[in-house]
């Protein structure tokens, strides 16, 4: 059976698809190496448009006004250019009161479509562009630690790794938050109160990624400037025994934090990429995988939600739980030794 699976990889090959909100102009080339923030495409988001009549400030008819008209469709102009005119013994003119491109013509009027500053796509990371998307973006690759969540406030950033904990079980407070962790994307377990998530707004931090977090501040999480990425589970949950080492050690390296929306329909997941300086590219990450006695696995539902083990035993057809639900279903083997039973649908496939 094959499950989805979620990474924490001190050291795999990723690829990612940077691509912009709206068709347009993709600027890096296949094959160049990019840093974070590298322009790779841009675009205009919201053109803006704007009439202007020619014609009352030349105080004569549509009619007559269209004859001293100075630009036509398609010239860029700029603020200050003269678009008709000049008329009479003053020699009157109408110059454009804002820069753009002249749509159309006519009738004593002008449309203009305002020059406004373009939308930039960064690459975010550090990588190859391995393909170029027509129009909307590229596809990046990197080799380096990949950290994937169940969680995000969908906002995204780049930043230096801060470490400011010393145990995976050590709830984050407020009392952590130190200059260590400002203009940092800093690395915590688990957060259970309002005062830690301010406190990280007003220094200000870049991005924070905890274990857990307790279900209640998921609002006030939505509302932070800046990206939350929760890895395990919403409640006190200490950070996995995978992605604790893997993130902490590599302190005051440059990560890009992604914590957009889970998308199981796009293949969007909320999670950090830290790239490492490698020549050498290691098997790239697999979004899904069979599950088998010995898979490591994370399960997704209450009471067990975020906890990880093993598979010992795959149950043959279909096993009736306690609470009823006929399902097809595994022991697993938590990590501190417990051995519980889960429905295989609760069940996440880990690639350490």
């Amino acid at each position: 059976m094959q499950l989805s699976v979620t990474h924490f990889q001190p050291l795999t090959t990723i690829r990612r698809e940077r691509l912009l909100p709206a068709a347009g102009k993709v600027l890096a080339r296949k094959g160049q190496k990019v840093q974070s923030t590298d322009i790779v495409a841009e675009c205009e988001l919201t053109p803006q448009f704007v009439l202007v009549e020619y014609g009352r400030g030349l105080g004569l008819s549509p009619q007559q006004a269209d004859a001293y008209v100075q630009v036509k469709a398609g010239m860029d102009i700029e603020k200050g250019d003269v678009i008709a005119g000049p008329v009479g013994m003053m020699k009157r003119v109408v110059r454009s009161p804002y820069s753009g491109r002249v749509m159309l013509t006519g009738e004593g009027q002008l449309l203009l479509r305002l020059k406004s500053k373009p939308f930039a796509l960064q690459a975010g990371f550090e990588g190859i562009v391995v393909e170029l998307i027509a129009d909307r973006g590229v596809i990046l690759q990197t080799v380096g630690v990949l950290a994937q969540g169940i969680w995000g406030n969908g906002l995204v950033a780049n930043g230096m790794v801060a470490a400011i904990l010393s145990k995976a079980d050590e709830e984050l407070t407020e009392g952590h938050l130190d200059q260590r962790a400002q203009n940092a994307i800093v690395i915590g377990s688990y957060v259970t109160t309002e005062r830690p998530l301010e406190k990280a707004a007003s220094l200000p931090i870049r991005g924070l990624v905890l274990g857990g977090l307790e279900a209640t501040l998921i609002p006030l999480a939505e509302k932070m400037p800046y990206p939350i990425l929760v890895l395990d589970g919403f409640g006190p949950y200490p950070m996995n025994p995978y992605a604790f080492p893997i993130l902490v050690t590599n302190e005051r390296r440059e990560a890009y934090l992604s914590a957009q929306k889970w998308d199981a329909l796009r293949g969007i997941r909320p999670e950090i990429i830290i790239p490492l300086p490698l020549e050498d590219y290691p098997a790239e990450s697999h979004d899904s995988a069979e599950l088998i006695v010995g898979s490591s696995v994370r399960i997704t539902r209450t009471p067990y939600c975020g906890r990880i083990g093993k598979v010992e035993k795959l149950l043959s057809g279909k096993t009736i739980l306690p609470n009823g639900l006929s399902v097809q279903a595994a022991q697993v083997r938590l990590t501190d030794d417990e051995v519980v039973l889960s429905p295989i649908a609760n069940l996440e496939i880990v690639e350490t």
